[in-house]
């Protein structure tokens, strides 16, 4: 069963009121909690799906380089001793991106309301990943928030380097494929029409290939509105494939199972869960929680599902290595290196050398497909080129033939 999120107000055995949030199958089950803890509940409410901040400044999660600068300065703060309502006050001056301002507000408000940071945090789980909240409140529990923050950084920072290092690799392809089809487009429109003005005036016969190009021409001239329409609504089409569960998971499955594609992901995948599950051990969170949010942190609906796979078989007592073995989405070079952290009780440790391998062998496996891509896409361009320009060389060969043979006639 799904647990829900509830925002609670109970009364200790001092009489005191507390507030906070908590997740449950159900509202009987918050007052099982509660009573547990020797809370009596006064008023309880199903958190909405949307916060305030979410509704005025969009859902979207919040940059990873602007996540790992907000932690590297808060641990900075923290180590030199500032409260931490000032410290996030201090945050809140110094910082540029308007959600993470709104979000500090709001979280210093909740703390003068006797709130914890992480529980503070948790209200805004749409533009804050898990990972963050989880180990802030691994921090606060074993007083370490300014070394839990240091990790965090250090996560958000190569996270932000893997993602710069996909949208550069991509960018060449990206702009030679615009570039190509902006120049056919040009010819098709200005070029050619001009060029079939003068030949059907001079009654040469067209060869095939030039009255193919002339018919593509004067069809895109006329029907150029309708083949935009179409075209944004294949685009729209995708995005709305794509956001929906089962596209989003067909998808990510494609990617995975892609075989330009595959290597570049698998790589990128082992990495960011490396990383996160060498982050989140090291500071104490349970190893079943690490893996339910390093599912999230992945970036991909399959991974995500399987590793809740293998977090249900940690729980029958199935050995971690053994587990992400059966999902077969992972590197073998993963499993082994899990598998000597395990044996050795240094997880977090191994973990942790395996996401440096694995962050290389991504920037390797990146670097591959982008000089595969290039050679492929110019070889692509240069044949439609070569078919536009023969389609315009073409009647102007037979001309000149049959100017030779008049003048010889």
């Amino acid at each position: 069963m799904i647990d829900i999120k509830y925002l609670y107000k109970a009364a200790n055995r001092a009489g005191q009121t507390v507030e906070g949030l908590i997740e449950a199958p159900d509202k009987k089950a918050v007052v099982f909690a509660l009573r547990a803890k020797s809370l009596y509940l006064l008023d309880l409410s199903e958190v909405s799906q949307r916060s305030s901040t979410d509704i005025a400044l969009g859902s979207g999660m919040l940059p990873k380089r602007t996540l790992a600068v907000f932690c590297t300065q808060f641990a900075s703060i923290l180590k030199a001793g500032v409260p931490l309502i000032q410290a996030l006050s201090i945050l809140e001056e110094q910082t540029d991106n308007a959600k993470l301002k709104s979000i500090l507000q709001a979280v210093g408000e909740d703390l003068q309301r006797g709130k914890g940071l992480s529980e503070a945090l948790s209200m805004h789980e749409r533009a804050l990943p898990p990972i963050m909240i989880k180990m802030i409140e691994a921090g606060e529990i074993s007083g370490t928030l300014d070394i839990s923050l240091e990790r965090l950084a250090a996560t958000f920072e190569k996270e932000h380097q893997i993602a710069k290092k996909i949208r550069s690799a991509m960018m060449y392809p990206m702009i030679v494929t615009i570039v190509a089809v902006m120049v056919v487009i040009f010819m098709l429109l200005f070029v050619i029409p001009r060029f079939m003005g003068f030949f059907n005036s001079t009654g040469t016969e067209l060869p095939a290939i030039t009255q193919f190009m002339l018919n593509l021409s004067e069809f895109i001239q006329h029907n150029w509105m309708i083949l935009v329409g179409i075209l944004l609504m294949i685009i729209a089409g995708f995005k709305v494939f794509k956001s929906s569960p089962g596209g989003r998971l067909a998808w990510d499955s494609f990617k995975l199972r892609a075989p330009l594609f595959k290597k570049a992901v698998t790589r990128v995948l082992a990495a960011r869960f490396s990383r996160t599950l060498a982050t989140l051990t090291s500071t104490g969170v349970s190893l079943t929680q690490s893996l339910r949010i390093a599912g999230k942190v992945v970036g991909n609906r399959l991974a995500e599902n399987r590793l809740m796979d293998v977090e249900e078989s940690i729980k029958q007592g199935k050995a971690l290595n053994v587990a992400l073995s059966d999902t077969a989405l992972f590197p073998r070079m993963l499993v082994h290196m899990t598998k000597i952290g395990e044996e050795s009780g240094t997880l977090d440790q191994m973990m942790g050398k395996a996401a440096d391998y694995f962050e290389e062998e991504a920037d390797t496996a990146i670097t591959r497909l982008t000089t595969i891509l290039q050679p492929v896409l110019l070889v692509i361009v240069a044949v439609i080129i070569l078919f536009v320009m023969l389609s315009v060389l073409m009647p102007m060969l037979t001309m000149y033939s049959n100017i030779k043979e008049w003048t010889n006639f």
